[in-house]
């Protein structure tokens, strides 16, 4: 009797284990999707509650982010620490020479490390599949509410109203104002539309992002993922695939056309070695871009060659004081490259770029994702400043970068010193080693993995 109770109450804190592991689970499934969708929760209340300021909005980001701990603090990763420990210091050295503190440099490098650990910690790819699935759907939901009843979307989430109350825009047209969309929800007529003309007209939908570029980010990363599957999975490299097309359709994202082009020339030609070729992207693009500016005479338009010039021009306006990060005025916010190396500085962006690549990968499918995430980082840099590091799509890329590791924390009942007599019929040979030994289990408290 004593023996039935006792291999009961076993089972009972086993099936309590399991029970953990999947609330954990949906736990993160549930934050991933809300740093998809919190902008557009946000704009909801902005719209019928109470006017959202900036401060707001960080102190929404900053929820998300406290809500990982759970998921975090089981396990101490040493080497992300040690990088997020470098990466600190370095900024608040920067600070002293500046003379002020950078707040959003370390919201910047945090929102990596976080959800890459996040990732790390439940080491599941299935479980990231259906976390992108879910996000998927989500915001598939919204980009066709809002194609098919703009008027009603734009009553729901007064987008415009939205920027313009946290400080990203300016009231500065009728016209923006009356169609309650951000500046690049339309397309302006003597532009057009890019994919789809003759079927779609020249509003460009946002979905959940509340911006066009943000969905053309978010469906990159979406294509990368499902491209990076070996082709025994290839169910769920065409669905990941073809929701990016779908999605970069609806946004109508030049930049996400270009990029997943490259992606899918990378998909067919990179292999073994080749895969770490995009490492040398940045400097290429680097120099490319400090070769334009010299040497072209290109006017600002809003298209791919403009956007390029503009980041040439501000290169060239690079001294040593904004080259190493500590010029306080220096200030790039639409120039990916330039605003990196003058918030973090040459060293330490340096660093984290080698360090990214230095990450062990237990597969092809991890190596194909890290280097499709790589190809991503260095083409956004072009044309965009802050895009990569907004929580909305950042959140998403870093979470299934550190789920490809497969490198999942484990979690274990409490185990009692004494083991329970064994019942009659019950032989226990097969778990013990050959050498007779029965196998020590994990033991309770933190785990710490490198």
């Amino acid at each position: 009797m004593a023996e039935a109770s006792s291999f009961r109450a076993r089972d009972a804190m086993q099936l309590q284990s399991v029970q953990i592991t999947w609330n954990q689970q949906r736990l993160a499934m549930l934050l991933v999707v809300a740093t998809v969708c919190y902008q557009a929760l946000l704009c909801l209340i902005h719209t019928h509650v109470f006017g959202v300021s900036r401060a707001l909005v960080g102190v929404t980001e900053f929820a998300i982010m406290l809500g990982c701990l759970p998921l975090l603090l089981p396990r101490l990763l040493p080497k992300v620490v040690m990088v997020a420990a470098l990466a600190g210091a370095m900024l608040c050295l920067l600070a002293l020479v500046r003379g002020q503190l950078d707040i959003k440099g370390f919201r910047d490098l945090l929102i990596p490390i976080w959800f890459y650990w996040l990732g790390r910690n439940l080491g599941n790819p299935d479980l990231a599949d259906k976390t992108l699935r879910v996000a998927i759907l989500v915001v598939a939901s919204f980009g066709l509410f809002e194609l098919f009843a703009l008027d009603s979307y734009t009553d729901v989430f007064n987008i415009f109203s939205y920027y313009v109350g946290i400080g990203n825009l300016q009231p500065i047209t009728d016209y923006v104002r009356e169609s309650k969309l951000q500046m690049n929800g339309i397309r302006p007529e003597d532009m057009g539309r890019t994919l789809l003309p003759w079927l779609l007209d020249n509003h460009r939908v946002s979905s959940v992002f509340l911006e066009p570029v943000s969905l053309g980010n978010f469906a990159t990363i979406v294509a990368a993922w499902g491209l990076s599957k070996n082709w025994a999975d290839r169910k769920a490299m065409f669905f990941f695939v073809g929701a990016a097309a779908f999605l970069i359709v609806l946004a109508d994202s030049r930049f996400a056309l270009v990029s997943v082009g490259i992606l899918v020339f990378a998909r067919i030609a990179f292999r073994g070695r080749a895969l770490f070729l995009p490492a040398l992207m940045p400097f290429v693009i680097l120099g490319g871009l400090v070769a334009m500016g010299l040497f072209l005479d290109i006017r600002y338009s809003d298209s791919y060659v403009g956007r390029l010039m503009s980041s040439a021009s501000s290169l060239l306006e690079f001294d040593s004081a904004i080259l190493l990060g500590y010029d306080r005025d220096a200030w790039f916010p639409d120039q990916g490259y330039a605003y990196v190396l003058s918030t973090f500085g040459l060293v330490l962006a340096v660093a984290l770029w080698f360090a990214y690549w230095l990450i062990k990968m237990p597969n092809d499918e991890a190596n194909r994702f890290r280097c499709f995430v790589g190809i991503y980082i260095a083409l956004i840099l072009c044309i965009s400043g802050t895009s990569l590091f907004a929580l909305k799509s950042a959140g998403v890329l870093w979470f299934l970068l550190g789920s490809a590791l497969r490198d999942p924390m484990t979690i274990s009942a409490r185990h009692k010193r004494k083991s329970p007599a064994r019942p009659a019929g019950i032989n226990v040979t097969s778990i013990a080693p050959a050498g007779g030994r029965p196998e020590r289990g994990p033991m309770p408290g933190k785990e710490v993995s490198i």
